[in-house]
C-alpha cells in the first residue's frame, strides 16, 4: 500500500456541460444562456418553436354546462311529476285520487284508493275562463262527466280534465 495521496486533476472550464439549446450565432458553446439577448430566440427546426400551445377546452365546458343543466333539471322535474303523479299529465282513461288540487293527483285504476276515471281532457283553457262561470260548461261533450278538474300555470293557461266517478 502506498502512502501518497492523489488528487483530482482540476476541472477544465470548457468541460462544463453545455447548455440545454444550441448557442446563438456568434457565440461560444461554453456561454451561458441569456434569452434577453439578441439572437436568442427558437432555433428553426427547434421542437419548442414549433410546437402549438394546448387549445383551451374552457369554452367545451361551459357548453356542456348550458345544454346538461337544464336537460338534467327537465328531466329531474319529469321524473317528480311521474313519481307525484301530478294531474297536469293526466289523459284520457287514467285515474285520480282527491276532492280537491291540493290532494289530486293520478293512481292506478285498480288502486282501491281510485275515485275518478279521466273521460276527456281539453286543452289550452285560462284559468279565468275555467272560473268565470258557477257551473262549469267545458265538459258538455261528455256526458259521463260529472266533474272537471283544471290544472296548469296560475293566473294563465292549462288543462280540464272531465272525471266520472268511479262506482265500487
Amino acid at each position: 500500500m502506498s502512502d501518497k495521496v492523489t488528487t483530482p486533476p482540476p476541472v477544465d472550464p470548457s468541460a462544463v456541460a453545455a447548455p440545454p439549446f444550441p448557442p446563438a450565432a456568434g457565440q461560444p458553446a461554453n456561454a451561458q444562456f441569456d434569452p434577453s439577448a439578441p439572437g436568442a430566440g427558437p432555433v428553426a427546426g427547434d421542437v419548442l418553436a414549433t410546437a402549438k400551445p394546448a387549445k383551451s377546452r374552457g369554452w367545451l365546458k361551459f357548453a356542456l354546462r348550458i345544454v346538461i343543466v337544464p336537460v338534467v333539471l327537465l328531466v329531474g322535474g319529469l321524473v317528480w311529476s311521474l313519481a307525484t303523479g301530478d294531474p297536469e299529465l293526466a289523459k284520457q282513461g287514467d285515474c285520480l285520487l282527491g276532492q280537491n288540487a291540493d290532494d289530486m293527483k293520478i293512481v292506478g285504476c285498480d288502486d282501491a284508493t281510485a275515485e275518478w276515471t279521466v273521460v276527456g281532457k281539453i286543452d289550452n283553457v285560462r284559468e279565468e275562463t275555467f272560473n268565470a262561470s258557477e257551473e262549469d260548461t267545458s265538459c258538455t261533450g261528455y256526458p259521463t262527466a260529472t266533474a272537471s278538474f283544471w290544472s296548469g300555470t296560475k293566473g294563465g293557461n292549462g288543462d280540464v280534465l272531465c272525471l266520472e266517478p268511479i262506482t265500487k
